[in-house]
């Protein structure tokens, strides 16, 4: 197991720092370069790649060994000494003196990447290690009621939970210090590609020893299990996604027809609510080079960093209430996004409803623009879960309904 810490004075941080990066750039290391402009962890994690990596020239040969190796041995952890480290603590606080989790995406990201790197090592010199890629990410969800408040010390780790052909499964939890309660878990899929050839290679299998270890195996072959037959349902009936059942049919039409009533007349509709399309809210970036990831590629967790600092003043402008992060659903990355090009997040509140608390989902859709070759398309959706908490002293907070005016939109609520 692989355990990293991020622990230093401000003063001792700029020394030591700074020969560490004019070293960098001299070598022109690839990991350690991109790393720069990253969060405190990512640099952290990609510069132990960097020092963990072979060659991966042409020339070098592929794996023709195949390893059999078990969930402990790519294990990676990185501490959040926030109690003793005011600097990581200025780095990761949001307005509000909680945890950014815009940055902590960036953060499980990078460590799914090491432990995805340290489970396809074959500990050979001589053969090239394959090019690994986020594929997606099954729920980031954090613990029901949970807040991550920066005067506790916390653990990131992560291990591999599942393994294909050439896809692996990260599962990843961030634990609180004092009681040990995992405030956070997710998952993150990675494919292996060949570096020279750029198609799926073989990666080393799996091995679950504890009955933990097993029951995560499980839970993931079931899920691309189901993933995989609605995948080939869509497929054989043409329209490329799975159908709607009738239940679902009946309740997008009803749906649909609330929103063209508020659209057409608006004073006969019902009061507390909005159209969908009136909660969007849009941001635009152009890709720099300092966001990019050890491929030269847009880092999948700046991607996902942007598409929360969309969803969030989305809820926000729309609740009136500080919204707080529940979960995000699956991710998938359906195309690369490459330094240079411009990229548009377009968020809006998709649904909304009271349990406990009021809860409000947010989809943000992130394009990639290039008007030079007059080209446009989506390249990842990302389902936000936000709730709100009243204040103390104070009343639940009321929040609206919301209604679509578009068949293609009320099919997704």
């Amino acid at each position: 197991m692989l355990r990293l810490s991020v622990l230093r004075p401000a003063l001792a941080a700029r020394l030591r720092m700074e020969p560490v990066f004019a070293r960098m750039a001299r070598r022109g290391c690839g990991s350690e370069m991109a790393a720069l402009h990253k969060s405190p962890i990512v640099q952290l994690l990609w510069k132990e790649r960097a020092n963990q990596a072979r060659v991966t020239a042409s020339g070098a040969k592929p794996q023709d060994h195949i390893l059999t190796k078990t969930p402990k041995s790519s294990r990676v952890e990185v501490q959040y000494n926030f109690k003793d480290d005011l600097l990581l603590k200025e780095q990761y606080q949001n307005f509000n003196g909680l945890m950014q989790f815009s940055k902590l995406f960036e953060d499980l990201d990078a460590l799914a990447g090491n432990v995805a790197f340290n489970h396809c090592d074959d500990d050979d010199p001589e053969t090239r290690m394959p090019h690994l890629v986020t594929a997606s990410v099954d729920r980031i969800r954090l613990h029901q009621g949970t807040a991550i408040a920066l005067d506790q010390n916390y653990a990131m780790s992560g291990q591999v939970s599942w393994v294909g052909s050439s896809s692996l499964v990260i599962h990843m939890k961030l634990t609180r210090e004092e009681d040990a309660v995992d405030v956070l878990k997710a998952n993150f899929t990675f494919v292996a590609r060949d570096v020279t050839t750029g198609k799926s290679c073989k990666i080393n299998q799996l091995l679950p020893e504890s009955e933990e270890e097993k029951k995560l195996f499980q839970a993931a072959d079931d899920k691309i299990s189901a993933m995989k037959k609605a995948r080939a349902t869509g497929r054989s009936s043409g329209a490329g996604i799975p159908p709607m059942n009738s239940t679902s049919k009946a309740l997008a039409q009803e749906l649909l027809d609330q929103g063209r009533l508020l659209q057409d007349m608006p004073g006969l509709a019902v009061g507390d609510a909005v159209l969908i399309s009136q909660t969007r809210r849009e941001t635009m970036i152009i890709c720099q080079p300092q966001q990019r990831n050890t491929a030269g590629r847009m880092f999948g967790g700046y991607l996902m960093r942007c598409a929360y600092r969309c969803a969030f003043p989305t809820a926000y402008m729309f609740a009136g209430s500080f919204p707080h992060f529940v979960e995000v659903d699956e991710v998938t990355f359906l195309q690369p996004v490459e330094v240079g090009d411009i990229c548009e997040f377009s968020g809006q509140v998709m649904l909304t409803y009271t349990k406990v608390r009021p809860v409000l989902h947010v989809e943000v859709t992130a394009s990639v623009l290039k008007p030079d070759l007059k080209s446009s398309m989506i390249t990842n959706v990302f389902n936000f879960v936000f709730e709100l908490r009243p204040k103390v002293g104070q009343a639940l907070p009321v929040i609206k309904r919301v209604f679509p005016n578009a068949e293609a939109v009320a099919a997704r609520v």
